[in-house]
């Protein structure tokens, strides 16, 4: 049998809506579930096997007002076989006379095993009677759809003359609702792989299809068909459900943090420049600042690296509207006799009104670090002060990484600890808008639908990572607006948190709740854990408010 150039796709739906969209964009033929409109209602595909509604009657009634004669492509029928008040012929004859072009057998017995299912068989309501209206159904003009699990049900249906196979996997997995299948994907491809050339040497002329458990998206639908050769898939909650719940999860977030972007009055932080920032950590920093800035006490400014702390330096240095120069220096360099000079008035330590900044601080030898507490307690160098003479001095400003106590306290050094990116994730549209002024290339906008990507990355460079990453989208960004695709592009989609230890899992989930802003649907997703799980945790952990 010739190999398909382009795969089939049947779309397992239940409302209206979703079921023009995956017309219009190029599926194959569409089924009729009550497992799909359970699915719109907020309710898992596996609530379709209760017995909770008159399944027939159901899924007819929300496929004749919303889909048939709606759409241009075939329409099969979800036929719940199983109920017994009705004869196969005339369960066929109603969905012949509604104007449906096929007929699928789901619900189905498929997805019950053991003693419930051997009592379904024996009494008459199991699978071989979705066999018996599967080969009933040409008789009514009616094309079919079967699905099957094990080898004896595909053995049944392709006896039975079975056009169209599905071999299921198991629920779908993923999302908020998703079931685990506990069938890896390449399992899966090999069992497709088998069960298919058995069929085709019994029946050349029927299609074979694949759905749910690991295939939940188009990579993994490639790898099985591939490797299975494969005539196409159905998708039901890959279709529906999972597009669904990230499409509403992101335009709702998007509209929730789109009030971020919005101008408001300058904080202190924004009136110091270089500085931008709303957050309480960034409140209580700017406000020291703004108290240090008239002195000329020694600071040392303690963060991680790509924090912002040179950044913050500059504004010190500006704020504090000193006439002099800005000097930077690298303390892992030999920097002592441009600091003390070979004359008193040659020192950077002695220009008047300057500002010195000593980068990589916690590299400064131990002998230049006596000089410099020395000359800060005596204000001048001793071997060129007269007597009673204090020299002009530099403010000077200190970097340092995390840990910077004992240096503050040797150099009796006020000391800011500028916090992380991943601490402050409040101040990132303020900060990505400032970034993005910046860019010589003109105005870029951010569309308000990245906030919550962005919001969710770990950040380990701060702002320098954050601000390539800026720059090279809004180089990428068509139209000047950077959109979610331009990230995805550059970064790869967002992941799933790896899982911690027991013992760290409460500042696991404290971490997720706040860089989702402790909407918990956002932070079940962020985790890669079902929100019901999470709420679980929470208890457990006294979180729970």
């Amino acid at each position: 049998m010739a190999r398909r150039i382009e795969l089939l796709v049947g779309a397992a739906i239940g409302l209206g809506m979703t079921a023009r969209a995956a017309a219009d964009g190029g599926a194959d033929f569409l089924l009729a579930l009550s497992a799909g409109r359970l699915r719109v209602m907020g309710a898992p595909s596996l609530a379709a096997m209760l017995p909770i509604r008159d399944s027939n009657a159901f899924t007819d009634d929300f496929a004749r007002s919303e889909i048939l004669d709606r759409v241009a492509i075939p329409v099969f029928f979800g036929a719940a076989a199983c109920d017994p008040r009705h004869s196969i012929e005339a369960l066929l004859g109603r969905i012949r006379d509604a104007g449906y072009q096929g007929v699928a057998n789901f619900p189905t017995a498929i997805h019950h095993d053991g003693a419930f299912r051997a009592a379904l068989e024996q009494a008459g309501l199991g699978f071989g009677r979705e066999v018996e209206l599967i080969r009933a159904a040409p008789r009514f003009g009616l094309a079919t759809l079967g699905y099957a699990k094990t080898r004896a049900e595909v053995d049944a249906l392709v006896e039975a003359g079975v056009q169209r196979l599905c071999l299921n996997f198991g629920w779908n997995s993923g999302g908020s609702q998703g079931v685990p299948s506990g069938v890896p994907i390449d399992q899966a491809a090999e069992r497709a792989r088998r069960v298919f050339a058995q069929v085709r040497r019994r029946a050349p002329g029927t299609i074979c299809l694949v759905e749910g458990g690991p295939i939940v998206g188009p990579v993994h639908l490639l790898h099985v068909c591939d490797a299975s050769r494969a005539d196409g898939y159905v998708g039901g909650s890959t279709l529906d459900r999972l597009p669904l719940e990230m499409s509403v999860m992101q335009t709702t977030s998007a509209f929730k943090t789109a009030a971020l972007l919005r101008d408001e009055p300058a904080g202190e932080a924004e009136r110091l420049p270089g500085l931008a920032g709303r957050s309480q950590a960034m409140r209580q920093l700017a406000a020291r600042v703004a108290r240090l800035v008239a002195t000329d006490l020694p600071i040392l400014l303690e963060g991680e690296p790509g924090s912002g702390r040179t950044t913050l330096a500059r504004a010190i240095h500006q704020g504090s509207r000193r006439a002099g120069p800005l000097t930077l220096l690298d303390a892992r360099e030999d920097i002592g006799s441009r600091l003390f000079g070979e004359g008193g008035p040659t020192a950077l330590l002695a220009l008047r009104q300057s500002t010195l900044v000593l980068e990589n601080a916690d590299a400064l030898p131990p002998t230049l670090r006596t000089k410099l507490a020395d000359w800060i307690e005596r204000g001048s160098f001793e071997r060129f002060a007269k007597a009673g003479e204090r020299l002009p001095r530099a403010r000077l400003i200190l970097t340092h990484p995390p840990g910077g106590e004992a240096l503050a306290r040797s150099l009796s050094a006020q000391r800011l600890v500028v916090p992380p990116l991943r601490d402050r994730l409040d101040d990132l549209p303020l900060l990505a808008r400032t970034m993005l002024r910046g860019l010589h290339r003109g105005p870029t906008a951010l569309d308000p639908a990245v906030l919550r990507f962005l919001m969710a990355r770990n950040w380990p460079g701060n702002l320098r990572e954050l601000a390539h990453v800026l720059t090279r989208a809004a180089t990428d960004a068509p139209g000047g607006r950077i959109t979610l695709a331009v990230l995805e592009a550059q970064l790869g989609p967002a992941t799933a948190v790896a899982a911690p230890s027991p013992a760290d899992e409460r500042a696991w989930i404290l971490d997720a709740l706040r860089r989702n802003r402790f909407r918990r649907g956002e932070t079940a997703a962020f985790l890669g854990i079902a929100r019901k799980t999470l709420y679980n945790r929470m208890r457990r952990l006294g979180l729970e408010t």
